[in-house]
């Protein structure tokens, strides 16, 4: 079923990323590693790996023409017009072990110095080292005299290092090695603590590498090999797993995702796992250094969403888990989002509110996600119909729903507890103090419809 596409589920996805000066071009939800496109490729390879793709440079260009750079050039006696990018920002995108966009050039590196090896399609390589010369003085083009070419490396650098029809950039920067970071790991299991260095896990017999996949918001998969360790079998140390299991996964950055034992359980295809190398290499801090992914024989792939990255802590929740399902008719579209998906835009936003509830005379704080980010990027609507479980539905403007924060949809009370059983899934509620509040609004309990009216 085709994506609603809403500033939630973008959130979610963490798709509004981008190159070294742009924040358009779409990466990986995860990994941070740029979709496949079309064209010649290059590989990247450094503090982490990539690929870029032509359809990627033409793409930032079109977007970001300042980017573009041309200079006259002499080689041999003759002088010609080159114009591309300058290499630093296609360094931008493995010189960082945090993988994150948008790429920022580490410049202090440069100047350190470090060697890039350039490689041609025929097997011809040059090195040259960084600390020789500035990064505004090496030029990654794509035309000469306004003809194209392949990729090739031009400028103020060693006549060796101008390698045409290049195919691979390898910087000495070496990869991340967390054998002896000093991270750990937290396990919180119905009132059992336990820490595990990165080293220890890998230590463990339930340790395994596999082929596994995910696939984000604008369909691009990926595939790689994972190494980690079975999430049930380290959770079983510590507890019985069941179908109604609930553990709350827990980042470095705080966000927080939901999962039930149904799922954990589910190894038709492969086995969840908390995965600290990708490929061989120990992921840094970002997309890890430890992130949840399904491997197997049969590469299983899973949505971009349920991979929680930058692990921290896992804990056991109060209570079974309990998923919902909450419908956004769009005319003759309907997107489903389960609490997963709902957890993450809420997580991510924390739109609070103090509701003054009328029949206890109690002033209620409520954590959710604002009804208008939920629901941004639909466009044409004149007003939405909010419903509940038993068919109670209130409808409200859109003219006095668009940039109110103090209307949100609540998954959560003041000290982010779900919500009880009379108000769960969803509850409808708007702050006491809002400068707008829409006519006609109620507080609307159990909410499992959203339908734009037009």
């Amino acid at each position: 079923m085709k994506k609603l596409i809403s500033t939630l589920l973008i959130l979610i996805l963490f798709s509004m990323i981008g190159w070294a000066t742009t924040e358009n071009q779409d990466v990986d939800d995860v990994s941070g590693a740029t979709p496949e496109g079309v064209g010649w490729t290059i590989t990247l390879t450094g503090v982490r790996s990539d690929t870029l793709w032509q359809s990627d440079v033409e793409l930032w260009k079109s977007e970001n023409p300042l980017v573009s750079i041309e200079m006259e050039l002499e080689k041999k006696g003759v002088t010609n017009l080159y114009s591309g990018v300058l290499l630093k920002e296609i360094i931008a995108l493995v010189d960082d072990p945090s993988g994150a966009m948008p790429a920022e050039f580490k410049n202090d590196l440069w100047t350190e110095g470090y060697d890039v090896t350039l490689t041609a399609s025929d097997g011809y390589s040059a090195t040259f080292n960084t600390a020789e010369v500035s990064p505004e003085d090496v030029l990654f083009v794509l035309t000469i005299d306004n003809e194209s070419v392949p990729p090739m490396i031009a400028g103020n650098v060693s006549g060796k290092a101008w390698v045409r029809d290049l195919s691979e950039i390898e910087l000495s920067l070496a990869p991340v090695d967390l054998t002896e970071n000093s991270f750990m790991f937290e396990l919180e299991i119905n009132g059992i603590n336990a820490a595990y260095t990165i080293a220890e896990l890998e230590a463990m017999d339930i340790y395994v590498e596999d082929k596994g996949s995910f696939t984000n918001s604008h369909d691009n998969t990926t595939d790689s090999v994972y190494g980690g360790v079975r999430l049930v079998a380290l959770l079983s140390e510590h507890m019985e797993v069941t179908e109604e299991t609930a553990i709350k996964i827990i980042a470095m950055d705080g966000y927080e995702m939901s999962y039930g034992g149904d799922m954990l359980l589910d190894q038709a295809d492969g086995d969840w796992i908390l995965a600290f190398k990708e490929n061989g290499e120990y992921m840094p801090e970002d997309p890890g250094y430890i992130r949840l992914v399904k491997v197997g024989p049969q590469n299983p792939n899973i949505t971009g969403h349920v991979s929680a990255r930058m692990i921290q802590k896992i804990t056991t929740e109060g209570k079974p888990f309990e998923n919902f399902e909450l419908m956004i008719v769009q005319n003759d579209k309907t997107e489903v989002f389960d609490r997963q998906t709902m957890q993450s835009g809420i997580i991510t936003n924390k739109n609070r509110v103090s509701y003054y509830d009328k029949k206890s005379e109690m002033n209620i704080e409520y954590m959710g996600i604002s009804l208008w980010r939920l629901l941004e990027r639909p466009t044409g609507y004149r007003a939405v119909t909010i419903e509940a479980t038993d068919g109670y539905s209130i409808t409200l403007s859109n003219e006095q729903i668009e940039l109110n924060d103090d209307v949100i949809l609540a998954m959560y009370t003041g000290d982010d507890e779900l919500l009880s059983d009379n108000e769960w899934p969803l509850r409808l509620v708007w702050d006491k103090d809002a400068s707008v509040v829409p006519d006609g609004i109620k507080a609307v309990r159990n909410v499992v419809k959203i339908t734009l009216v037009y």
